[in-house]
């Protein structure tokens, strides 16, 4: 499907290579400018308390007693790079016997090598506390199969990919070649050469899906690496189409598996989170607590000016463990 008063992707000239890094370049240029100008609004108002009242808007303590299952972002909420943020560890002790499920839109590594992750830096996990949108992106392909063997051309990393083809998928990597869905994820190991051969399949209809829509991934010292989002920008601009459906938050599809899997009633589980337009979003529309925490992405003017407002706002993910503690 192409964008209303977009000409049509067949009848463009194959982009060049040049045409290619001018574009990547510009779409990423464009995403680090919109976050750098979106830091510089958070600076003057991070730490202050009547801009950001801690526990603010609807503060019902009863409500955040009755959690029984906490999903979790990691990357601005519990972590930042390798590193627990400050407080992490006085908000897991702080849950008292409650469920706890981390969610990533990370794409780029295997579940098991965020478990083993959460482990080296004293957070206990199992396999079946970790879900990631590779995880959900897994699950909707098998539902479209119904039972055949889909073939994908991927654009991610080796452990993407790894774990596409232990699912059961054929993983294409030639161009002109018989292929189901072009499939992104988060790719740190981009070539122009993949960025090309998927503009090939997309400019001829090929059905495509992404892992998730994050622009950029926080790293320490105020750094930030090229996402998901920015590839599938840049596929956009080249071909003028969208992918069909992007699988990780703020998509409901991780919040339905969890529920599902442990018989989870909504009004018990709450979605902890520092991204408006993914964690907040996705509480609201899986109809979940949301519960947002101002140590990543997003500041309070933000959540105010978004038009998603959640149950709970903490400056970081100490206040919400000091606030659980209270309860006790």
């Amino acid at each position: 499907m192409s964008l209303p008063g977009v000409i049509p992707a067949a009848s463009w000239p194959r982009l060049s290579s040049l045409a290619l890094w001018f574009l990547m370049n510009r779409v990423c240029w464009i995403c680090l400018n919109n976050l750098r100008r979106r830091k510089e609004m958070e600076r003057p108002m991070r730490h202050n308390e009547e801009e950001h009242p801690q526990g603010s808007c609807q503060q019902d303590q009863k409500k955040l007693n009755r959690i029984r299952c906490w999903l979790l972002d990691m990357d601005g909420t519990i972590t930042l790079g390798e590193q627990l943020l400050p407080g992490a560890e006085l908000f897991f002790q702080a849950l008292n016997q409650a469920d706890y499920v981390f969610l990533t839109n990370n794409s780029s590594r295997r579940a098991m090598d965020y478990v083993q992750r959460m482990n080296r830096l004293g957070i206990p996990i199992t396999r079946r506390q970790m879900l990631t949108s590779t995880d959900a992106l897994i699950l909707y392909l098998r539902q479209l199969s119904a039972g055949s063997e889909l073939r994908l051309f991927p654009v991610g990393t080796p452990e993407f990919e790894a774990e596409l083809a232990e699912a059961g998928f054929q993983l294409i990597h030639q161009r002109d070649q018989a292929i189901d869905f072009v499939v992104i994820g988060f790719d740190t190991s981009l070539t122009y050469e993949k960025l090309d051969i998927a503009c090939d399949y997309l400019r001829r209809e090929t059905r495509w899906l992404a892992a998730n829509p994050d622009l950029v991934c926080p790293m320490p010292d105020d750094r930030v690496l090229p996402d998901c989002g920015s590839i599938i920008a840049f596929l956009t601009a080249c071909t003028g189409r969208r992918p069909e459906r992007v699988i990780g938050k703020p998509d409901t599809a991780m919040i339905d598996m969890i529920l599902a899997d442990r018989g989870l009633d909504r009004d018990v589980v709450a979605m902890v989170g520092d991204r408006i337009y993914t964690d907040l979003a996705v509480a609201q529309r899986a109809g979940i607590t949301g519960v947002a925490v101002l140590s990543g992405e997003s500041d309070w003017s933000d959540i105010k000016n978004s038009g998603i407002i959640p149950e709970y706002v903490f400056p970081s993910i100490r206040e919400l463990a000091d606030r659980l503690r209270q309860a006790d």
